[in-house]
């Protein structure tokens, strides 16, 4: 079965690249699984394993969602954990408060829950995922090195459309493939 997600495609400034790479360079000695450059998205909701015969109605939910929602911008501008300093888990990439971000989100999931769609465990928090954490031998020192490395700039992108996505989990990393992708309605 299919591993599905919706999604927006988030092209980080060189800033960004060489931030996750810093990072990347300080942590060598730990197990933390990067992601690619090239592959760095907001989530807007996971779907995960889903049977092939329900993948038009997801095509059909996102064309009807990007037809109701307009274009934004979206501000990047700080680094974050998930999990605890004892216990991290995900280092990310975190926005602005943007109301038509989370209004899409809600939008989404309101018509997924009504295509009989089981509604996720936790709460939607926007963030663009920079690396899943496996192991760390020094959790100050890791914490320390987060705190010390918060952007002093940020990044803008323009939010034009949201994508549908399979996930093929392999053993380098995902490879993520776009099986549709439609336009939000342009900011005029």
């Amino acid at each position: 079965m299919p591993r599905l997600f919706f999604a927006i495609n988030v092209p980080l400034s060189q800033e960004f690249v060489n931030l996750r790479r810093h990072l990347q360079e300080k942590t060598h000695y730990d197990k933390i699984v990067w992601v690619n450059d090239n592959l760095s998205h907001l989530t807007l909701r996971f779907i995960g394993k889903t049977q092939k015969e329900n993948i038009p109605v997801l095509k059909k939910i996102l064309h009807e969602i990007a037809q109701k929602n307009s274009s934004f911008d979206l501000n990047i501008h700080q680094l974050g954990l998930f999990g605890s300093h004892y216990c991290p888990k995900v280092i990310w990439l975190g926005v602005e408060n943007q109301p038509l971000l989370l209004q899409l989100a809600s939008s989404l999931e309101e018509e997924l829950q009504k295509a009989g769609f089981v509604p996720p465990e936790g709460n939607f928090v926007p963030h663009i995922t920079l690396g899943r954490i496996k192991k760390i031998d020094n959790k100050k020192k890791f914490s320390q090195l987060i705190e010390e490395n918060q952007p002093i700039f940020h990044q803008t992108i323009n939010v034009k459309d949201i994508i549908l996505y399979q996930s093929h989990l392999e053993k380098d990393g995902p490879i993520y493939t776009e099986l549709c992708n439609e336009p939000l309605i342009p900011i005029q």
